[in-house]
């Protein structure tokens, strides 16, 4: 299986949605007892640039990829999920199930803020979803650090992006010192980047697993 990184709309934007991330948590293991799958969630995506003709294809909605895989306990986690109220609709793209959610009405001024890359300044209840309820690619502590607009973080961007006249190791005389002021320390969500494809799916890959047989009574 590839290394996954989540996107912003998993890190920033899933949690909004109020789904527990521990609903997509599974343990399915191969013939020879060994675990294979440990989360039946994929990714999260803001847009489906393949379903443009949709209208819920741009605004406060979450395409959540599953993995299409069915155990033992699929149908619970299937008919779980499908009980939220901001369930929309799904449909099947690459071997995998695509959810569609729409953000709720009381968190929808915390969607627009962090769509504007506005992270430091969305309400308090908002930060706890996402520290607590998030897919995250890197450390831990630095989700908080972005929401609370960190000066050492702050620090750290403003020495990777600056030159003091040394490239890869030489001296090159030119001097270029960068000064974040007051912005924000994340980079904003890109729709490129944000996008569900059939492509991004291609590169992902699929977990390629013969179906668990049910044990006869």
């Amino acid at each position: 299986m590839n290394y996954i990184k989540y996107t912003k709309t998993s890190t920033f934007l899933f949690p909004l949605l109020e789904i527990p991330k521990a609903l997509f948590i599974c343990n399915v293991k191969n013939s020879f007892d060994q675990v294979v799958m440990t989360t039946r969630f994929l990714n999260s995506f803001s847009y489906d640039l393949d379903l443009g003709h949709l209208e819920y294809n741009d605004g406060p909605y979450i395409y959540i990829v599953i993995k299409s895989y069915q155990d033992k306990e699929f149908e619970t986690f299937y008919s779980t999920i499908l009980s939220f109220r901001n369930y929309i609709d799904e449909y099947e793209k690459e071997n995998h199930i695509v959810m569609v959610f729409k953000i709720p009405d009381k968190n929808l001024e915390d969607y627009y803020k962090i769509i504007s890359g506005l992270y430091s300044i969305i309400s308090k209840e908002a930060k706890t979803l996402i520290m607590q309820n998030s897919f995250f690619s890197g450390k831990p502590y630095v989700i908080p650090l972005i929401l609370n607009k960190s000066e050492n973080l702050k620090d750290s961007w403003e020495r990777k992006l600056s030159n003091d006249g040394i490239v890869n190791g030489k001296y090159v005389g030119v001097k270029s010192m960068v000064d974040l002021m007051d912005q924000e320390v994340w980079s904003i969500i890109v729709k490129e980047k944000e996008s569900l494809t059939k492509e991004v799916l291609m590169k992902i890959g699929n977990i390629k697993l013969s179906p668990i047989q049910e044990s006869e009574e």
